[in-house]
This record gives C-alpha cells, structure tokens and sequence, in this order.
C-alpha cells in the first residue's frame, strides 16, 4: 500500500490544508478519544471522508511497524508534476524560491526538509531520480502532510535543470560546509533564488558546485564539522526569508 499516510498530527494537518486528498482513515479500535482523535474524526465527519476502526495487528502490517500512532489514511492517486512543469510553476510564482536536495537519501532527512520548504515559502521542490529517496509513506509522516502541498519534481540530470533556472536569471546559491569566510550572513541574497543542499557526508556533487553562482556555508564551532541537512535548510531558508521579508 504505496499511498498512505500515518500518524495523528500528519493526518489532522492534512485534514485541515487538503481534505480532498483523503480516500478512507482507519484508526484503532481500542484507542482512547483522546482530544486529537475527537478533532480528527469531526473533519472526517465534516468533509465526508469515511473512517473504519481495525486493530494493531493491521495497522502494523501496513505501515511496516512503524510509530503509527493508531491511525492510519489512504491517499488519492497524488498528482505528480513533472520537468516540465518547473517552467509553469515559476510562471505563477510572485517571489521565487526553489530547493534543489542533492543526494538526500535518507527519508526522514527529506521529509524533515520538505517540511521545512514549505514553512520557508519554497515554491518547489526539485530532486534527482537517481540517489534520492523517494515519497513513501515515512516522508509524508515526517513532513506532516506538507509532501502533498509543495511541488516535488524529480529530474535526469540536475546540472542540465540548474543551468536552466541560470537562464532565468534565478540566483543559484550552493552550500559548502567547509568555507569558513563565505557564510550566508555576509550576503545580501534577493529573490529569485534557487537553494541547493546536500546531504551532511558527501554535500551537493563537485560537478554541481562549479555551476553555483556562490558557495556559502553556515558559520559554527570548530567543533562541530556539520549539521544534519534539515537543520541545515532551515537555517537558509529561514534567512533567506528574512532577508526578502525586511526589504
């Protein structure tokens, strides 16, 4: 069951942003109605959506024995965007900002930064095909629902799409960890703008930090050598946007 959703706070957030996203819920049918369960069977009740009480045993078969939180929905088949979308999507955009998640394996990792992106005002989110985790069930939980509110495009090649947004004249803006004087304090960084991240091992590709317009890092103790990578996005975009905000 690839298109599903668990958790009690995932599921009422998204209840809350895109109801019509849900087919059926199903929550335990020994769990207390606790104050989160009572809001999350009035929108159900509110928008129609059809809610089934099963017990532990499916619940965990379904979502792996993972941290369910004795709830559990099914999606409607999500709209995938693809490649040539991005130009659509910067044509609706009044300030752009793009995130670009360069070998961000780990699912909990992106969902953590999708959550992020879509607190930061990030019009889109773009990853490769290759080495990357995809959207399963463990993103939508970590991100809080948000996966099914930002525009997520996986793509070939991303040099190819990075050259494209620089035609554009959208500001490409790398991040290197072991730049010491180039941190994003020391800049004024103005929309439009197309973050790159990388995972906190390997960082963004050689070939992709020589097609940046700038490398900047996060300045830190000496004693740390770097941050997780969601950490790490919300740092950016939290400057980023208060940089355009103060304008």
């Amino acid at each position: 069951m690839k298109n599903i959703i668990f958790g009690i706070h995932p599921i009422i957030n998204m209840l809350k942003t895109n109801p019509l996203s849900f087919e059926r819920i199903f929550i335990l049918n020994s769990k207390k109605k606790s104050n989160n369960i009572k809001k999350l069977v009035s929108y159900t009740k509110k928008h129609n959506i059809c809610i089934y009480k099963v017990n532990k045993k499916w619940l965990d078969n379904k979502t792996n024995n993972s941290t369910h939180q004795g709830c559990l929905g099914i999606l409607n088949k999500l709209i995938f965007f693809k490649e040539n979308d991005i130009m659509n999507i910067i044509n609706l955009s009044k300030k752009i900002l793009i995130l670009i998640l360069d070998r961000i394996t780990d699912p909990h990792n992106l969902g953590a930064c999708i959550r992020s992106a879509a607190a930061f005002n990030v019009n889109m989110i773009i990853l490769p095909k290759k080495h990357s985790a995809k959207i399963n069930a463990t993103v939508k939980k970590v991100s809080c629902g948000t996966s099914n509110n930002i525009p997520i495009i996986f793509v070939k090649n991303l040099v190819n799409t990075i050259n494209f947004l620089k035609s554009l004249n959208i500001f490409i803006i790398g991040t290197d960890i072991s730049l010491t004087n180039n941190t994003l304090f020391n800049y004024r960084l103005k929309y439009p703008i197309c973050l790159i991240m990388g995972s906190e091992n390997k960082g963004i590709k050689s070939i992709i930090k020589n097609n940046c317009d700038i490398l900047l890092s996060i300045p830190m103790s000496k004693n740390i050598n770097s941050l997780n990578v969601s950490v790490a996005t919300s740092i950016f975009l939290f400057e980023i946007n208060r940089q355009n905000y103060i304008s």
